[in-house]
């Protein structure tokens, strides 16, 4: 039996198909822009950030009524290339001014991009002076120091006029034209939670029980009552498939905001078919919502598809097939910066291929050694504004080394006892080094240094909080294919990115074909990169250099991901973790502070020690009294009052210390002893007292 046709009105939606059914009033998703300013990307909420800025201690001799911020963007070296991204309100010219404004940018990892903020006069119409006399200060950033900073805020000086080069070398000094400086902070947007829902048929009606060469597919509407009609909002459409009796659709994402701003919203699901012409047929319809969807597959959730028309014709009509919910998931997708801004750290290791198949000309040693220098720094200079130590392994391969000249392809490259080198000159600087003291072999293999790379990542920490990437170069025979495939087998399961790139003319034909290798069930680690396709020397040296970054890093974003997905690791509430230069988090700050107890004398003189000159910034209040602290744990025994030889000095430490090293009670005792502080005798101070004046309260014994 055919199923009626309808007398059908189709409606545009916004993916530009027509929906059908009879009296329906049927309207596009509205997609409302955010009231921010936006950059010439395209928007992608994952890596969007939200930038604002704060003036303070304005030192400039210009004077303004008003004052405007503008913000520009630029991707290269160049100085004319700056594009603007958006310009502020007009704000009362002051020395600390607060811009309300939020310039939404959209971030790319593997781009250096850079920001320059431009403070100028406002004219008459709200706008900023075309002149550049008016303009009374810039400042520039790199978005990858910004996004890499502690707590997202970045601050940096204002100048007359900012230079690219300046940026770039990451170095903030303090010139003739220092004018005050900005706070540069970035928010996240609200993140997108998309629902995760999947649907089988069973059972459906067809449009011919002979020759039915129909596929059925559905569409996903939320109900909008009106006053005086009900609307729907079109949201998701499925594929069409050839199978009525049990169809089982692909999982697909709907936004939390669009299908459960209200718990109870209704959501109504038309089952429809398509036939070989693209004409489409009308099979039923039900109601859900995600409350009830909330629930996940079983009995609440197996629905009737009803029919309207065939309903007031048949009394014996009881459904046209059914349709069953397999799958709801209701959670958080944690996109790379998500986890970038929740403290994960990015390590950079580099292992270095000496071996060459043939003799080296010294005219093509010349060119290695600057291509790799060249690609070194193009990828080294993104991933170190997300190591806050700037502290890089470098590994060698392939050569004879001192002392006894025997084969490796595992050395660490400045030959010392851990391979860690301080900043990509300090890694250029021991593959110098190297150079000198080692004989290229004329093969090489790969397959150790990716090993101790795999195994120092596991041990790197907290997982969730460190992601390593290697980059491994080579011009050489690479002889141990098949280790490398059980190498990278056993690193898809580690915080571990690893980019082979090939070096010269050699075939690496072999390598390309190994990092294409795909194992299921594993996630992607490794890519091949040949650095001579990259290359064009007709160029600016920051274009190759920007080229080759973007090629290397364009997938470290998404294997970074992959991990911590496949580890169910959250992202957590930025930001968890110090970025500071010396310690990963603050570990080493005690619950208490130690405190000083001197005790008073009349004449210090005989001591042979003038107090100025032991602290000359220490000016000592009139009340020498003792003044009460704010006590943390309010209670005094969790200091230990700790005497010298000649009991002229108490120093009281904090028993319990949240320190790496744990130090015990009896370790603290004699290293006090060892210092020999009972030779002086000091008049009682406070540490509120010598923090003030600028002196050090700790010493580098202990």
């Amino acid at each position: 039996m055919m199923v009626p046709k309808l007398q059908l009105r189709p409606l545009a939606v916004g993916n530009g198909r027509s929906q059908s059914i009879a009296g329906v009033r049927v309207s596009p998703r509205i997609s409302v822009a955010p009231n921010y300013i936006t950059s010439k990307h395209s928007i992608n909420m994952s890596n969007t950030i939200e930038i604002s800025i704060t003036i303070h201690d304005f030192a400039t001799t210009e004077t303004a009524k008003e004052i405007i911020c503008e913000l520009y963007e630029n991707e290269t070296e160049c100085e004319d290339k700056w594009t603007k991204v958006g310009t502020g309100s007009p704000v009362r010219f002051s020395r600390n001014i607060v811009f309300p404004d939020k310039f939404s940018y959209q971030y790319v990892f593997e781009k250096t991009q850079l920001i320059k903020a431009v403070f100028s006069r406002c004219s008459e119409r709200d706008r900023p002076s075309s002149s550049s006399s008016d303009i009374l200060a810039t400042s520039i950033f790199k978005v990858d120091e910004l996004i890499g900073s502690f707590g997202l805020q970045l601050r940096r000086q204002l100048q007359r006029t900012g230079s690219i080069a300046n940026a770039l070398s990451g170095t903030q000094r303090i010139t003739e034209e220092y004018l005050g400086g900005i706070i540069v902070s970035a928010e996240m947007p609200e993140k997108e939670q998309p629902i995760v829902v999947q649907f089988h048929g069973k059972s459906l009606d067809r449009k011919d029980f002979l020759w039915d060469e129909t596929a059925v597919f559905f569409r996903v509407f939320r109900l909008e009552e009106g006053k005086d009609d009900d609307s729907l909002i079109f949201l998701y459409e499925s594929e069409a498939i050839k199978n009525h009796s049990h169809p089982q659709w692909a999982e697909f994402r709907l936004d939390t905001q669009d299908a459960a701003d209200n718990r109870n919203r209704l959501l109504e699901i038309w089952v429809m078919y398509k036939d070989v012409d693209g004409k489409e047929g009308y099979i039923g319809k039900f109601l859900t919502t995600y409350a009830k969807m909330k629930y996940g597959p079983g009995s609440d959730n197996i629905y009737s598809v009803i029919n309207d028309v065939k309903k007031a014709q048949k009394k014996s009509y009881e459904n046209s097939g059914k349709m069953e919910l397999v799958k709801f998931t209701d959670v958080s997708f944690y996109s790379f910066l998500d986890y970038i801004v929740s403290g994960t750290q990015l390590h950079f290791e580099i292992g270095v291929d000496f071996s060459s198949p043939e003799p080296v000309h010294e005219l093509d040693q010349r060119r290695f050694d600057g291509e790799l220098h060249m690609a070194i720094r193009a990828i080294g200079s993104i991933i170190r504004d997300y190591t806050p130590n700037r502290l890089f392994a470098a590994f060698g391969i392939g050569a004879k080394i001192p002392p006894t000249f025997h084969e490796s392809n595992e050395f660490f490259l400045n030959f010392s006892m851990d391979p860690i080198c301080r900043g990509l000159d300090g890694v250029m600087e021991a593959y110098r080094k190297a150079q000198t003291m080692v004989t290229p072999l004329k093969e090489s293999k790969l397959s150790p240094v990716i090993n101790y790379v795999t195994r120092m990542s596991h041990r790197s920490g907290f997982r969730g909080l460190h992601y390593h990437v290697l980059a491994l170069f080579t011009r050489g025979e690479v002889t141990d294919l098949k280790e490398i495939q059980q190498a990278l087998n056993s690193a898809s399961d580690a915080p571990l990115s690893i980019l082979i790139i090939g070096m010269g003319d050699y075939d690496f034909s072999p390598l390309q074909k190994l990092c294409s290798k795909r194992k299921d069930g594993r996630r992607d680690v490794v890519q091949f990169i040949h650095l001579k396709s990259l290359l064009n020397g007709a160029e600016a040296p920051w274009l190759n250099k920007s080229r080759i970054a973007e090629t290397a890093l364009r997938q470290v974003p998404q294997h970074m991901v992959q991990y911590m997905h496949n580890a169910n690791i959250a992202a957590k509430p930025p930001i968890q973790v110090c970025r500071s230069p010396l310690f990963h988090s603050s570990s080493l700050i005690p619950d208490k502070p130690t405190e000083f107890d001197f005790e008073l004398t009349k004449d210090i003189r005989h001591v042979g020690i003038e107090i100025p000159s032991l602290m000359p910034n220490l000016i000592l209040p009139p009340d020498l009294s003792p003044r009460p602290r704010q006590d943390r744990r309010g209670s005094d025994s969790q200091y230990l009052d700790v005497e010298t030889m000649r009991g002229s000095l108490t120093v009281r430490v904090p028993e319990r210390c949240h320190s790496v090293l744990q130090t015990s009670r009896e370790q603290y005792q004699r290293r006090l002893k060892e210092r020999g502080l009972a030779r002086m005798k000091f008049p009682r101070v406070e540490l509120s007292t010598l923090e003030s004046s600028g002196g050090s309260t700790q010493d580098s014994s202990l």
